[in-house]
């Protein structure tokens, strides 16, 4: 009898099996069951037939048979489709690709095909991840509810591992000499590579951590530990994990891609059998939720957290749809089917746009108001029964229930896929979050949690348009703005009819000032929550607030703010402090100038600082001018979006590139690189710029550059005021001559 926490699942190839890892109460051990997965194929009957010929004859297929199955979301009606059971468990994918050629990639309807097949096993024998289980090697039984709030968790042990290499060049590269290996305090050294890896690695395998955590495991130590294994003819010994049948490899190997219009990187996926291994430095999960929160995105989304630390959000939440189809029996296509409607030039202008946006009154403002509607896309599809299947459905009177603008008919007889998924998520985050601020709770821990969630929730309003989105369709999202500017509008009506002014607002959240006040900002909230149907809460209340202009337009900028709550707490969006590529010490100088006006708590105390936030400003100037700045601080990060060679114009980025080469490091698209501008006025690539890796305290730095960037942050944050960045740079110029 087996009695423990189900931490990881992966199919055994060769011998036709799925290997579940059981953490009991002293060891974890590896159950093996038998699993033969199958796919569907759906066709005009006279093709379906043929394929049927066809298979019957293949080697590689163990049984066909005729079924009668759910194809379409939200529908009741079966379609016959062939039921295809492949002979080994390694040729799933590649029989189903086959049939897809044959078909010339349009005639044959596959599915169930592209699925994790960890996932599938576990949901098929109703398991998830990290569930508490009991039973034998033939049969586990849940003692746990997949969904519940308070569940007991495995206490994993774990350890950090790291290494250290001996540096041939400026530059660290996979090839040079590997000198230590550091597994929590504990330092391996020794002069051959091979001892020193294998030392490692038996210690490793002593103390038998669940999780290893590292810095860069996936883009450099263990690529680096393959490299010089692989020049000893000693792959095999990098058995990092607990199943001795696999030794470390990539699961998927690194690649470039593009999201929202900006060029990203993903390492390869270095993940092991039995035992987890979390990257820290690139796990976007682990950086906003921590191991709580992938622990518990995990057992509702049955994706191992392994995996899951180095997703997206949107993979997750495409995993609880496909999860939840998959429940009420339909079956899953391997292409998406739906096509976007056909629209009219004018149709397009009405229906292809965003959220409503309140154009922000630039400049000072006293106690302000800031309301945000709770998840408002969420709630909107849950509301609104907004899903794939549920826009034009053909059982509704179609006068019923029409999207604002859009009059796109909507469904009202049954729960749409993504309402039904999300209505628990929205309520699991709003309870974790309940706890968050409660002192009875781990509150560190919960908000983690609500963390966790709240991305999960951002992004599945993204997903409804995105292209590739299984369950997506353009209509859904559509119908969401639409609605969303519909509730706006209404609760700008309902702010306005109870004397307040509407300052700024932006798709889900709107600052008001008092001008004759007929309720107080809490029951405020609460008409705005009646009338809309949506829950609308008080962000906070400002002593000040400035609202920032464009700086080429001098209209409000959309998302470019700064103030001070009543609770004396700054918040500050779209300044250079907010964002990644800015070096260090312009965020710092950002900080000083927001900490003197911090100290004012009305408008005429504001402006009086003024003059004192310009000294912090001419007091950094000086420091630049002096030398007296870290040239560590100056380093500016920046994201190539291509190689060097598809450059065309020699920039700052093509020079930090051209060193690098120099090196023989070329980074890959979605890649960054740091630099310190050394001569901006140059075109030598080597006089420009300073990679970061070349660095040293008796590097130069380009003054007049790093004065020219000191004042155009003052003029973000003074702009408003009068001050523009080219009379703020003679300033500090004369500042310089005066005072230094």
């Amino acid at each position: 009898m087996i009695s423990g926490f189900l931490v990881d699942v992966y199919p055994d190839y060769k011998h036709d099996m799925m290997r579940l890892w059981i953490k009991t109460k002293h060891k974890t051990v590896p159950i093996d069951q038998s699993y033969q997965p199958t796919f569907y194929v759906s066709a005009a009957a006279s093709d379906l037939k043929r394929l049927h010929r066809q298979l019957s004859q293949h080697p590689e297929v163990k049984h066909l048979r005729w079924t009668m199955e759910q194809t379409i979301l939200g529908s009741m009606q079966k379609q016959k489709v062939l039921e295809v059971t492949p002979s080994r468990l390694s040729m799933f994918h590649q029989l189903a690709k086959q049939i897809d050629l044959w078909g010339g990639y349009h005639r044959y309807q596959l599915y169930n095909v592209d699925l994790r097949l960890p996932t599938r096993f576990l949901q098929q024998h109703n398991l998830f991840f990290n569930a508490r289980v009991k039973g034998d090697a033939n049969h586990l039984a849940v003692d746990d509810d997949q969904w519940a709030v308070d569940y007991p968790s495995p206490d994993f042990s774990s350890c950090m591992f790291s290494i250290r290499q001996e540096k041939k060049r400026k530059i660290t590269r996979f090839d040079d000499p590997l000198r230590a290996i550091t597994i929590d305090d504990i330092v391996f050294e020794a002069e051959n590579e091979v001892d020193l890896m294998r030392s490692a690695i038996n210690h490793l395998h002593r103390i038998d951590p669940d999780i290893m955590y590292t810095q860069q495991g996936d883009s450099r130590i263990f690529p680096t530990l393959c490299h010089h294994a692989k020049n000893h003819g000693a792959l095999s010994m990098l058995q990092f994990g607990r199943d001795p049948l696999f030794s470390l490899h990539p699961l998927k190997e690194e690649k470039s891609y593009m999201s929202y219009g900006r060029i990203l990187h993903r390492p390869g996926f270095y993940m092991l059998k039995g035992r987890v291994h979390i990257d820290c430095a690139h796990s976007f999960f682990h950086m906003e939720g921590g191991l709580h929160g992938l622990i518990d995105l995990s057992r509702c989304s049955n994706i191992s957290f392994q995996l899951l630390s180095r997703l997206g959000p949107g993979t997750a939440i495409s995993q609880i749809q496909v999860n939840d189809a998959l429940g009420r029996g339909y079956l899953i296509p391997f292409k998406k089917t739906i096509p976007e409607r056909w629209k009219s030039a004018a149709d397009l202008l009405t229906s292809d746009r965003g959220g409503l946006i309140f154009e922000p009154v630039v400049g000072l403002h006293e106690q302000v108001i800031e309301l945000d509607f709770a998840s408002l896309y969420p709630n909107i599809m849950v509301n609104y029964n907004i899903s794939p299947e549920t826009m034009f459905c053909s059982c509704c009177d179609h006068t019923v229930q029409l999207v604002p603008q859009l009059n796109y008919p909507i469904c009202t007889k049954q729960t749409g896929l993504l309402p039904r998924v999300l209505r628990p998520i929205l309520q699991r985050r709003f309870l974790f979050k309940a706890r968050a601020k409660n002192p009875g709770y781990d509150q560190k821990r919960y908000e983690q949690l609500q963390k966790t969630w709240k991305w999960v929730l951002i992004v599945c309003f993204g997903y409804t348009g995105y292209r590739n989105a299984r369950y997506g369709r353009i209509e859904c999202h559509e119908s969401i703005t639409a609605y969303s500017r519909d509730l706006l509008l209404k609760a700008a009506k309902v702010v306005e009819q109870a004397g307040y002014q509407v300052l700024h607002g932006i798709v889900d959240s709107l600052w008001i000032q008092a001008k004759n006040p007929k309720v107080k900002p809490v029951r405020l909230t609460r008409l705005i929550s009646q009338r809309t149907g949506v829950r609308m809460e008080l962000e906070g209340q400002y002593h000040w607030i400035v609202f920032l202009p464009c700086k080429d337009t001098g209209v409000g900028a959309l998302n470019r703010y700064y103030g001070l709550f009543i609770t004396k707490k700054m918040k500050t969006r779209g300044v250079e402090l907010r964002q990644h590529n800015t070096p260090g010490f312009f965020k710092e100088v950002q900080q000083r100038v927001l900490a003197v006006f911090q100290k004012a708590l009305d408008k005429q105390t504001f402006y009086d600082r003024i003059p004192e936030a310009l000294m912090v400003l001419f007091d950094a100037a000086c420091d630049l001018f002096d030398q007296q700045v870290n040239p560590f601080d100056l380093v500016f990060t920046t994201r190539i979006s291509k190689p060097l060679a598809s450059y065309k114009v020699n920039t700052l980025t093509t020079a930090a590139l051209t060193q690098l080469a120099r090196f023989d490091v070329h980074p890959k698209p979605g890649q960054i690189i740091q630099y310190l501008v050394s001569d901006e006025k140059t075109r030598i690539p080597a006089d420009r710029v300073c990679i970061k890796e070349l660095l040293d305290h008796s590097t130069p730095i380009d003054c007049s550059f790093y004065l020219r960037y000191l004042a155009q942050c003052g003029e973000t944050l003074l702009l408003p005021f009068g001050y523009r960045k080219d009379d703020l740079e003679r300033a500090l110029l004369t500042s310089i001559r005066e005072r230094c």
